[in-house]
């Protein structure tokens, strides 16, 4: 048991070991998206203030609702007159929030503003150039995010399995110990007193 329980403190030493790495790539990615919204309003705020016309800017917003996570139109919600009906379920959501497809949706409008000669702003993190280089940084940072998590998550199997579900984890030969001892011992025994208070649970995530 005592090999045991050293291979086990090994094992989340492992996982507090790339778990940094990630959470440090996580926050990374999410301090990077964090601006994009706003971004994009100025985007098509000066859009609509260098004289784009009106059916590019439309199909901007497209893009630029996507990014935001916005609806063209209102959610439609349950009516409590028709109790037999669930108007909610036929409304579904027109967001793309995912990190990749933010992005899609942001090379989408970048492309756009690439191909409107009009669209000449003097602000520096509005031009194309510039939202090309944003656009490069956070596909960096998400591919920090996924890179760091292969360890990470190989590195949880492993602990879980010394730890839940090997034959020889640490939950199952504790299980096994504690019925070993009321068994050789009985219920009334100091040796039973000691260890019967011992709990061994699987603590996965289901």
């Amino acid at each position: 048991m005592t090999a045991l329980i050293a291979a086990a403190g090994g094992e989340i030493d492992g996982v507090q070991t790339s778990k940094t790495p990630y959470r440090n790539a996580t926050a990374a990615c999410e301090d990077g998206f964090e601006p994009l919204s706003k971004l994009v309003t100025r985007v098509m705020r000066a859009m609509s203030a260098q004289g784009i016309p009106q059916s590019v800017i439309d199909d901007a917003n497209t893009y630029a609702r996507k990014i935001k996570g916005q609806r063209k139109t209102p959610a439609k919600v349950d009516d409590p007159s028709t109790p037999g009906v669930d108007e909610s379920r036929a409304s579904h959501s027109a967001a793309q929030m995912s990190r990749s497809q933010r992005m899609e949706n942001f090379e989408s409008l970048r492309l756009l503003l690439e191909s409107q000669a009009l669209y000449t702003p003097n602000e520096n993190d509005l031009k194309i150039i510039t939202l090309a280089t944003y656009l490069a940084d956070l596909e960096a940072k998400t591919a920090a995010v996924g890179t760091t998590f292969v360890p990470y998550s190989n590195a949880m199997a492993s602990r879980d399995d010394v730890l839940y579900i090997n034959d020889d984890s640490i939950v199952k030969i504790g299980k096994l110990f504690k019925l070993y001892v009321q068994a050789a011992f009985g219920r009334d025994s100091t040796e039973w007193n000691q260890v019967k208070g011992l709990e061994f649970k699987d603590l996965r995530r289901k």
